[in-house]
């Protein structure tokens, strides 16, 4: 193993645990439009392949227009960023790897599809922001324009030129589902699948991630 020094972190179900808040949301979203709950098993699989918002109203709202499924995008992050935020679980020793690594002179960086108030909210409410360098999500300023995970555009136009001096093969992405190691892939960098997360073996291990992780602490010996 070789050692790291910048690190993209996924968000949900990387650092924390937020399928109570994400399932809980997307129940009040379709309340709130009285319209029919879908099926539990259909919420999970929308979270363990973790979709990008617009495209898990696609599958549990069939017959949507573009039109309406911005607004149901809309009318959920604002549900989930009235209190769902308050469900999100940090996993055992989040904090105090962060706090670990930036001691040690890492460069730590969010890169989620998660919409980037979301985001910003929990990292205050769990005490995460301290030890970031950048965030970035769905609505960053910096990301205007540019496509989602898997797409490398993000690093290859963002992260890359902002963080110049480390190399791509000096950088891990860190993630649970299948946007997250096929980002990797997309942007020629290390991968770590962790497996405590949403995904699934049967779908992530095929793209041959580069570590696997049970437990979010194992990553200090892979990255150092």
């Amino acid at each position: 193993m070789k050692p790291y020094s910048l690190i993209l972190f996924d968000y949900d179900g990387t650092l924390c645990d937020s399928r109570e808040a994400i399932l809980t949301t997307f129940e009040r979203t379709f309340r709130y439009y009285q319209e029919p709950v879908p099926p539990a098993e259909t919420l999970h699989q929308v979270v363990s392949h973790g979709l990008i918002m617009p495209e898990a109203f696609r599958v549990l709202k069939p017959g949507l227009t573009p039109e309406e499924i911005t607004e149901w995008v809309t009318t959920y992050r604002n549900l989930y960023d009235q209190d769902a935020y308050h469900l999100v679980k940090p996993f055992p020793g989040a904090q105090e790897l962060l706090a670990h690594l930036q001691e040690r002179g890492k460069t730590l960086v969010v890169m989620s599809n998660k919409g980037i108030r979301s985001i910003e909210m929990s990292l205050d409410y769990l005490g995460f922001s301290p030890y970031l360098t950048l965030s970035l999500g769905d609505g960053s300023p910096l990301l205007t324009g540019l496509d989602k995970k898997p797409n490398p555009i993000s690093y290859t136009q963002v992260i890359q030129p902002r963080f110049a001096p480390i190399p791509a093969a000096s950088t891990l992405m860190i993630g649970d589902t299948t946007m997250d190691i096929q980002y990797a892939n997309n942007c020629g960098i290390d991968s770590c699948w962790a497996a405590y997360g949403f995904g699934s073996a049967e779908a992530i291990r095929p793209l041959k991630p580069t570590y696997e992780v049970n437990v979010l602490v194992e990553l200090k010996k892979i990255i150092e």
